[in-house]
């Protein structure tokens, strides 16, 4: 079996083979659902013979295991002969290959212990024991982070009762054999006794002796001899370079009397952690890089960050949207503290999946930590490992393990951002300590329905948008009283309103989103969605500009960090006509999502509509880098095109625009507009003819037909079709004093009678 890797093993292509040894063979494979690389242990026949399962029993028991420093066990299975483990795919070195002679510094001992023991004691806390903790077991990343690896052939225990344990589950091997590496073996594991907390212990002592003298404290010749060596002599003693507390604790891990050692990992991390001290951290040249893990300190100034993509450890792909969702909320959540910048959803999705260096992201994103973590949703519960970076230094600062029913999943996301900004030290106020403290219990399918509404909000799409309304009213019909499912319904409302998605008359959607927002409001007065999206209402429907600022300016004064309520903030400020305070709120919203699209875009339209062309073409173009698809940007920037006089990559611009939305009636119409000014008359009249066609079937709004008309000189039917366009209340029309396409209606006496209908407040700047 181990000479040649089989092409599949399940649903699994094999790539390549990694290794043998212990229970099996363990193969690199491409998971053909979840589309990524996973690591299998292939078992031996011998581990399962005659049908006994005990082994993938055992295994699963693991499975349930999620901590940043434990190689993950997705799948516990039976191909027909075969018996396999399916794997977190972990690339880096072994730990015993980077042990000297001699041993490795004090420091390096400590930092990697503590990584060791931080997940074992994770492990124990959930009552599951490695068993086979040894160097060559423990994996090193390019980073310098410690994963265990082999938790799938672990045990789970019952709860401690006192000194004696009793197991679960049957044993793992024949009874004539023993689990383990016997250089690493604990005296009662030799004796056939079941294997407890303090098993690893003692394994976690040898470890450590390693790590620190480039040997071991037993060794023998013969297998009997180093059998009988543990069992009844005590250890090698340590060299003199050894520093006396760490001894101390290697000694206590190596006792043989299981009662006379540490209880658990938790314990040997308090010791080791008693040991480190800021100068222990500051040494960390003499080792390859990794993460102490310490507190906070004084000197570790934290006043913004980004929360990663958590990555999505259920089985199935499909699950994603539930991942994104509980990061998007742990952003939304964070984004209460005011003293902490946070980074907006749309700008850290661009590193789902990807592994660029934390310290680079940080670069990037302009930000003094980075958060990243794991989630898994299982049988009801929900549990997320989190871990907070400090960008500068690439230093752990803090990490942690929260599991729930999936009920109290606002509690834990309250928790964690609670315990993050005590972590670095940013003071809440009295209102965000209450907000936080707030949270209430969620009824799991709702909330499933409402993650999965937000979820196809952010895409966008007229297909996507269709499915957030849907997904959002079943969260409401099982769960009315949830607030942000009221006000995800008003967001998605206005967007199928607003005039550049134009999926229906805006005297449809908007008093559709008015109600959902006042829905929010009655259930949570401070809910800052619900108070951008009301604002979102009577500015660009209601053209109430008074009440829109002040809708606007609660928003931001509850959640600062809310990226979408400064880019709406901003049109309406420009729509008022105070240029300079919009630009400012559009550079506020880009410092929270510094890569988000609709930012970058944001930046361009601005220059297109202050006439600073070569500007907005320069943006925009940079804006389709980062997404070479993103419909509106192409659209943006055949108009500025358009405003230079260079009609073919205007028109070029607007097609591709055309051809990604699927020949979208608003985008169509701007290309019609093209078409008109740069003289070709026939195409704009061909694009009439499509549009009025369309329209006996879906929404056409009126404002596009009017701008064919402009483009085309024919200022008595574009005034016509403008007084259809305020008619139907469209919100672009906000922008009526600055859009350029508006300059040949400038003189003509309509023009400022339409100006005065719209209420426009006088201009300032």
């Amino acid at each position: 079996m181990d000479a040649k890797a089989p092409h599949h093993i399940g649903r699994y292509r094999v790539t390549a083979t990694l290794g043998a040894g212990g229970m099996g063979t363990v193969y690199r494979a491409y998971d053909e659902k979840l589309r990524r690389d996973v690591a299998i242990k292939l078992l031996h026949p011998v581990s399962c013979k005659d049908g006994d399962t005990r082994i993938l029993h055992e295994a699963r028991a693991s499975s349930a295991l999620n901590h940043p420093g434990i190689c993950t066990v997705y799948e516990v299975e039976n191909e027909g002969s075969e018996a396999f483990i399916v794997m977190e795919l972990v690339e880096g070195q072994p730990l015993v290959d980077l042990i000297p002679v001699g041993g490795l510094p004090f420091e390096t001992v400590v930092r990697y212990g503590l990584q060791i023991v931080d997940a074992l004691a994770y492990a124990h806390g959930r009552h599951v024991v490695h068993r086979d903790v040894k160097p060559s077991n423990l994996l090193v990343s390019g980073e310098g982070r410690i994963k265990i690896l082999d938790f799938g052939l672990a045990r789970q225990i019952e709860p401690h009762l006192g000194d004696r344990t009793t197991q679960s589950h049957s044993v793992l091997l024949e009874s004539s054999a023993l689990a383990g590496t016997l250089p690493y073996m604990a005296p009662e594991q030799l004796r056939g006794e079941p294997a407890t907390t303090r098993t690893d212990v003692w394994s976690m002592g040898i470890v450590l002796y390693e790590l620190a003298t480039g040997r071991r404290p037993y060794e023998g010749d013969t297998s009997f001899t180093l059998s009988s060596m543990i069992l009844s002599e005590g250890p090698r003693p340590l060299p003199e370079h050894v520093k006396p507390g760490l001894k101390k604790i290697v000694l206590r891990c190596l006792a043989r009397n299981p009662s006379e050692r540490y209880q658990d990992a938790g314990q040997v991390h308090a010791a080791l952690e008693a040991l480190e001290t800021p100068s222990d951290v500051a040494t960390t040249h003499h080792a390859p890089a990794s993460r102490p893990v310490r507190r906070a300190s004084p000197r570790t100034r934290v006043r913004s960050l980004a929360v990663l993509p958590l990555d999505n450890l259920s089985r199935e792909s499909d699950e994603d949207y539930f991942a994104d969702g509980m990061t998007d909320a742990l952003i939304t959540t964070l984004a209460q503290i005011g003293a902490l910048r946070v980074i907006s959803r749309t700008s850290v999705m661009r590193y789902k999946g990807t592994r660029q260096p934390l310290p680079e992201i940080a670069r990037e994103l302009n930000v003094d930590a980075i958060i990243e973590g794991t989630v898994l949703r299982s049988h009801g519960r929900v549990r997320i490992a989190t871990q907070l970076i400090h960008a500068a230094t690439d230093t752990h600062l803090w990490s942690k393990q929260y599991e729930t029913d999936l009920r109290d999943v606002l509690a834990l996301q309250s928790d964690v951002a609670r315990a993050i900004a005590q972590e670095i030290q940013v003071q809440l106020s009295p209102q965000q300590k209450s907000r936080l403290a707030g949270s209430r219990p969620v009824d799991p399918v709702a909330y499933e329905m409402f993650l999965k509404g937000r979820h196809f909000w952010y895409r966008r799409s007229p297909d996507a948008l269709k499915m957030a309304v849907d997904y959002l009213q079943q969260a409401i019909s099982l769960d009315p009283s949830h607030a942000l499912a009221h006000a995800g319904l008003a967001d998605a409302y206005v967007s199928l309103g607003w005039d550049l998605f134009g999926l229906s008359t805006p005297s449809e959607s908007y008093p559709k989103a008015r109600q959902a927002a006042q829905k929010a409001l009655e259930i949570d007065p401070n809910c800052a969605e619900a108070h951008a999206a009301l604002g979102c209402v009577v500015a660009q429907f209601d053209w109430d500009w008074a009440a829109g600022e002040r809708a606007f300016q609660h928003a931001i004064d509850l959640k600062p960090q809310y990226g979408p309520v400064h880019i709406w903030y901003s049109h309406l400020l420009r729509a008022m006509g105070r240029t300079e305070a919009s630009l400012a709120e559009s550079r506020r919203a880009l410092e929270c999502d510094p890569l988000g699209l609709v930012l970058n875009m944001h930046m361009g339209w601005h220059h297109l509509y202050s006439r600073h062309y070569d500007q907005a073409v320069e943006q925009l173009i940079k804006t389709l880098e980062l997404d070479p698809t993103f419909i509106i940007a192409h659209v943006f920037l055949g108009q500025a095109y358009e405003q230079k006089g260079e009609f073919s990559s205007a028109i070029a611009a607007l097609e591709k625009a055309v051809e990604l939305s699927k020949r979208h009636p608003a985008y169509l119409a701007d290309l019609g507009h093209g078409y008109a000014v740069a003289g070709r008359r026939a195409d704009a009249l061909r694009t009439l003819d499509e549009l009025s066609e369309m329209s006996s079937q879906r929404y056409v709004a009126a404002r596009g037909i009017a701008e064919i008309h402009i483009g085309l000189d024919d200022p008595d039917t574009a005034f016509a079709w403008l007084d259809k366009a305020f008619l139907h209340r469209n919100g672009w029309l906000m922008h009526l004093r600055e859009n350029p396409r508006y300059d040949r209606l400038r003189t003509d006496p309509r023009y400022p009678d339409l100006v005065r209908r719209m209420n426009f407040p006088s201009p300032s700047h």
